[in-house]
């Protein structure tokens, strides 16, 4: 198998385990196989085995394995902090949309709540991502 499909294969792993973590905790639905935030980080997961990849290939030394570990560093802290705030913003927002007026209140759309990842969240990610990445490249 081609190292570049370990990636695109955790994504889809995680992603899935997603799915299957947030119907027990909450309903079934589909949407969550496509949605933002949840256990866990898909997103941490892609950039962790990505990482991993270039560290299993070309060394922890090399510029291509800093490159990688910086880009992980920014989806991280993407995840963790911006976007886990975009959904803190979108609950407050919808929360003062629902004290308007019903004639008013029909004018404005609810937003999505949940954009972002608790911290648990994105270090599961990491950890599935580095691990299930070195299992399929020893394979």
């Amino acid at each position: 198998m081609p190292i570049y499909f370990i990636p695109l294969i955790i994504i889809a792993s995680v992603q899935i385990l997603k799915l299957i973590i947030e119907s027990w905790r909450n309903k079934f639905t589909w949407n969550h196989l496509f949605s933002n935030g949840g256990m866990p980080s898909s997103h941490s997961a892609l950039a962790a085995s990505a990482t991993t990849i270039i560290a299993l290939e070309y060394g922890a030394e090399s510029p291509l394995f800093v490159l990688a570990l910086v880009f992980t560093l920014v989806v991280v802290w993407d995840a963790f902090t911006i976007r886990y705030q975009l959904g803190n913003h979108g609950q407050m927002i919808n929360r003062l949309v629902k004290e308007l007026p019903d004639n008013k209140e029909y004018q404005f759309p609810l937003l999505i709540e949940r954009w972002g990842h608790k911290a648990s969240e994105v270090i599961v990610g990491i950890i599935l991502g580095v691990i299930f990445t070195y299992l399929l490249y020893a394979l």
